[in-house]
């Protein structure tokens, strides 16, 4: 049996190897260095399909860097998300894979009372492709969280046009509630 099992791993090992060499080489990436419009705690950066980039602040700001190096308001959800904390506050940002039709993009934002995630949908502005409707807010989905700690924030849609959502495992020092390896939370 443990030869069986030194040859499967030695299999793996060199399939392992043979994957690295056959990888295509790595794409040429182009850096601009832009001046800084002075984001205060950017968490995410997102791009909606065309030549602008949102910044997500933790504090509930979604900023566009404009291609001039300043940046506009786009967003302003201050009042619903609990920025006090390192782990808090608005944390994801994902433009849905048909926002240039619907004008739909999702946050992932930790509120208060009682501490949990919100997941949300707004829609862009009917007059005005720069700023969203912050009264548009759809919400999709609402947990609570055991901690102030630990919440992710990442949200994007994969290629299968699914939007997925990391949580984190709840918070606190060593998971205390073993959510992260129970996956039934």
């Amino acid at each position: 049996m443990q030869n069986k099992l030194r040859n499967l791993c030695t299999v793996v090992a060199f399939s392992a190897s043979a994957m690295v060499f056959a990888q295509p080489a790595h794409p040429v990436l182009d850096v601009e260095v832009v001046p800084s419009p002075g984001f205060n705690g950017p968490v995410d950066i997102a791009n909606a399909g065309d030549d602008r980039l949102f910044i997500v602040e933790q504090d509930g700001y979604i900023r566009i860097l404009n291609t001039d190096g300043t940046s506009s308001l786009f967003l302003d959800i201050d009042s619903k998300v609990k920025s006090t904390g390192g782990e808090q506050g608005l944390l994801g940002l994902a433009f849905d894979p048909n926002y240039a039709e619907n004008g739909y993009f999702y946050v992932n934002y930790i509120a208060d009372n009682p501490l949990r995630t919100v997941i949300s949908r707004f829609t862009v502005s009917s007059s005005n492709p720069d700023y969203a409707d912050k009264n548009s807010e759809f919400i999709i989905l609402e947990f609570n969280q055991p901690f102030e700690n630990h919440n992710g924030g990442q949200i994007t849609f994969g290629n299968d046009g699914f939007l997925y959502i990391a949580t984190g495992d709840g918070g606190s020092g060593g998971d205390p509630q073993n959510n992260a390896q129970n996956i039934s939370v």
